[in-house]
């Protein structure tokens, strides 16, 4: 076989046997005259290979310390680590770049990187089926539609949504059902489709009860969307006993793991109820708006009751 032309980095003149700069093994030159003149320039770039092995070594390097733009440095190698391995490394490979873009749109706000992570994701998913990893695949189906939302591609976010519910259903993963519930209710709800939203976030209720993993996080979740809906739906009465239902789900989930921020997320539901329901004609005169209900005993609903049957106005 003939070998192939090569261009001088400098002057980009054609021809064969060019000598090549021989610390980085890349850049060509035709002539020592013409890599001397170019070496202010390519002095820049210049620095000896890295081998896939040492690429591979560095990228877990990063991942351990967690250091993002570590590993997006290496993205250009991506499908040179990709090539000819297995199913089971390419998914991996793909996890690792678009974890460090999620990471990167956090630390940033770059819809950039948001929308490098909607790619890798959706490159990995059909990947993750492939190899039967269902509830890793329904997953990255609802965190791709997630991320697509925060794009404004509403459509292709409803579309994930509806997979990975789907996945769930097929294969027993009540966890998948109840989270792309969720972002199926959520979005019916900002389109005005009420009674659908309702009773999406409700089945998402019902699926995080009976989730496979025995996960609490999948019922916080599905109690906190629906509560903040049915309060902005005026549905009080069926918010009430769900807003204590969540205080002590959260408390116990506080308490197992440390502080939980999904304990303030209750608490702020507790204190909504209460001055929803202080504020009501029936318990006399309404409430100053400085009312101070986030006190961490605080249960609203058992304090509501308490001023109900006395027949006066709550004062903590």
């Amino acid at each position: 076989m003939a070998d192939s032309a090569e261009s001088c980095a400098h002057c980009g003149k054609q021809g064969l046997g060019f000598k090549r700069c021989s610390r980085c093994k890349q850049a060509s030159y035709c002539g020592v005259a013409c890599q001397n003149a170019n070496w202010k320039r390519h002095k820049k770039t210049c620095a000896p290979p890295v081998s896939l092995q040492d690429v591979a070594a560095k990228i877990n390097a990063a991942r351990a310390t967690g250091d993002w733009r570590g590993i997006l440095q290496w993205e250009g190698r991506m499908e040179e680590l990709m090539a000819l391995r297995s199913d089971d490394y390419c998914s991996w490979i793909l996890s690792v770049f678009s974890t460090a873009h999620r990471m990167g749109w956090q630390a940033t706000g770059s819809k950039d990187h948001a929308r490098s992570f909607a790619r890798l994701v959706e490159r990995r998913i059909p990947l993750l089926g492939k190899l039967q990893r269902f509830r890793d695949q329904g997953e990255a189906m609802c965190n791709l539609s997630n991320i697509l939302r925060l794009l404004e591609r509403n459509s292709e976010a409803a579309t994930w949504n509806e997979r990975a519910r789907d996945v769930g259903a097929a294969h027993g993963f009540f966890s998948l059902e109840s989270t792309a519930c969720i972002g199926l209710g959520t979005e019916a709800m900002e389109e005005g489709r009420r009674e659908e939203g309702l009773a999406l976030l409700r089945n998402a209720l019902v699926a995080a009860e009976l989730n496979e993993l025995d996960d609490p996080k999948y019922e916080l979740d599905a109690l906190k969307t629906l509560i903040y809906t049915l309060f902005t739906t005026n549905s009080i009465g069926e918010a009430e006993p769900l807003v204590l239902r969540f205080r002590e789900a959260a408390k116990a989930q506080s308490e197992k793991e440390g502080f939980c921020l999904t304990e303030c997320d209750s608490f702020v539901h507790s204190a909504r109820l209460h001055q929803v329901l202080c504020m009501h004609p029936a318990f006399g005169n309404p409430l100053p708006q400085h009312i101070d209900c986030f006190q961490h005993g605080h249960i609203a609903s058992d304090c509501h009751r308490i001023h109900r049957a006395r027949e006066d106005t709550c004062t903590c």
